[in-house]
C-alpha cells in the first residue's frame, strides 16, 4: 500500500514537471498549456540526480496538498477586521467595513469548516495545471513556462482569496446586523 502511494506520488510529481495539456478556448483556439514543457522536463529529470528525483518527484504532491490546508485567508480575514476601521482606503473602497457593527458574531470553529478531504485533494492535484492556465492567460508575454506557471498560481491564489476574504467579511457583517424577531402569536378565536 505505502509503495503504491509513493510510485504514485512519484509519478504525479514527474507529470507535473512534464504536463502538457492542450485545452480548447474560446470556439477554436486552441493553446499548449506547459509547466516546464515535455521536452525541458525530461532534460531535467534525465541530468538529475537519481536520489533526488526519488526523493524530490514524490513531494510535489505532497507540497501541494499541504500548501492547500494552509488557510492564510482567515489570518487576512483577522487583520482586516483588527485595522480596517483605520485605513480609509479600505472605507473608500469597501463602504461600511470600518463601520462599528451592532454585536460581534460568535465565530466558527475551523475545524467544524465543512471542507472535505477530497475537495482538498482534488484542488491540491489540479492546482498545476490551473496554474498554467492562468498563467498563460494574465502572463503571455513572458517567455520561460515555469516563471509563467508560477505567476499564474500566485495570481489564482491571490484572486481567489481575495473574494473569499470578501466573502467571509460580507457574511460576517450580515450576520452581525441580523436582528432575531419573536414569532407573532395569533390569537385563537
Amino acid at each position: 500500500m505505502v509503495g503504491s502511494i509513493y510510485w504514485t506520488a512519484v509519478t504525479y510529481g514527474a507529470v507535473t514537471v512534464m504536463q502538457v495539456h492542450h485545452s480548447t478556448l474560446f470556439s477554436d483556439t486552441t493553446f499548449d498549456v506547459k509547466v516546464v514543457g515535455h521536452k525541458e522536463g525530461l532534460d531535467v529529470m534525465e541530468r538529475a540526480d537519481p536520489l533526488f528525483l526519488l526523493i524530490g518527484l514524490p513531494t510535489i504532491p505532497v507540497m501541494l496538498i499541504l500548501g492547500k490546508m494552509i488557510r492564510w485567508e482567515d489570518y487576512v480575514l483577522r487583520l482586516w477586521r483588527k485595522y480596517s476601521n483605520k485605513l480609509q482606503i479600505l472605507n473608500s473602497i469597501f463602504p461600511g467595513i470600518g463601520c462599528p457593527v451592532p454585536r460581534i458574531p460568535a465565530e466558527a470553529n475551523p475545524l467544524a469548516d465543512h471542507v472535505s478531504a477530497t475537495r482538498i485533494l482534488c484542488g491540491a492535484l489540479v492546482f498545476p495545471t490551473i496554474a498554467t492556465i492562468v498563467g498563460k492567460l494574465m502572463f503571455s508575454s513572458v517567455n520561460s513556462n515555469l516563471q509563467r506557471t508560477i505567476l499564474g498560481g500566485i495570481a489564482f491564489v491571490a484572486i481567489k482569496g481575495a473574494f473569499k476574504v470578501y466573502f467571509k467579511q460580507q457574511q460576517y457583517l450580515r450576520q452581525a446586523h441580523r436582528k432575531i424577531l419573536n414569532y407573532p402569536e395569533q390569537e385563537e378565536a
